[in-house]
């Protein structure tokens, strides 16, 4: 066996444990037993539970940036990217409900968002769609933060309720509403004054 799939063996194991002991409650004894691989292949891997913790949180924010990243294209409009990083974002959702979970409703333990490799991670993500935002006319206010916030906010709190309620099978049936009230909420903050009327009447139904 590889050392990827080694890693991946683990991972996917850590995260079922954590799904249902909680981080805390679960020991690495138990994610070793349950991934069928040596006390030194898992060390070798994963120093202690708290690594392999914000090893899991990491694939799944990785992932999760990845998917919505994908539909920030140049050719693609502001309107379309918009809407589509929320259809993304809940057809993620839907897929991968438990690293869903992990990253927006875990039991009992919240990510290190200092951490550096998940620091790296998010400095990344957010730079490119900064990026992207600025080729469509976002002049770095309101502030990137509020930006996202605003965009993917509802959606995600969408998802976590969906989450918590152990039903993510028909959350992309929200994804239109959601993606249309992004778009309404974000055009008048991100396009110039003098061409917001024309642009949003451009892009209406």
């Amino acid at each position: 066996m590889s050392d990827t799939d080694t890693r991946t063996r683990i991972l996917a194991a850590a995260l079922a444990c954590f799904l249902e002991r909680g981080v805390q409650r679960t020991t690495v004894e138990q994610v070793r037993t349950r991934s069928g691989v040596s006390n030194g292949s898992f060390f070798h891997h994963f120093p202690n539970k708290q690594d392999l913790a914000e090893a899991v949180y990491l694939q799944g924010l990785e992932q999760h940036q990845a998917e919505l990243l994908a539909a920030l294209t140049p050719q693609l409009g502001l309107r379309e990217g918009i809407e589509e990083v929320v259809h993304r974002h809940l057809a993620w959702m839907a897929r991968h409900p438990g690293l869903a979970t992990f990253l927006l409703a875990p039991p009992d333990w919240t990510a290190p968002r200092d951490a550096p490799r998940i620091a790296a991670s998010s400095r990344e993500f957010f730079r490119a769609v900064a990026q992207w935002l600025r080729g469509h006319g976002w002049a770095d206010t309101p502030d990137l933060g509020v930006v996202v916030a605003i965009w993917t906010g509802p959606a995600q709190e969408y998802a976590r309720h969906r989450l918590l309620l152990g039903s993510t099978g028909h959350a992309a049936d929200a994804a239109p509403a959601l993606a249309q009230a992004a778009w309404n909420a974000l055009h008048p903050l991100l396009l110039p004054t003098s061409s917001t009327a024309s642009t949003a009447s451009e892009d209406s139904p």
